[in-house]
């Protein structure tokens, strides 16, 4: 587990793609960033991992969100 900081975007954004694992990826804003996680491209996405360390975390939440 861990933390991973960030802010929920007042609307849905983004688009649908194979390594979504919520819906949260659509309003899920990570620190750092000025997209959601549905509007990175896979680079961006994976920048981001290297920079928080944790998307077993986000993973997590999103079961106990839902």
């Amino acid at each position: 587990m861990g933390n991973i900081h960030g802010n929920l975007s007042k609307e849905i954004q983004g688009i649908d793609r194979e390594e979504k694992w919520s819906d949260l990826w659509y309003v899920f804003k990570p620190k750092g960033f000025d997209k959601t996680l549905a509007q990175m491209d896979s680079d961006e996405r994976e920048n981001r991992r290297k920079i928080d360390g944790s998307v077993q975390a986000m993973q997590e939440f999103a079961k106990w969100y839902e």
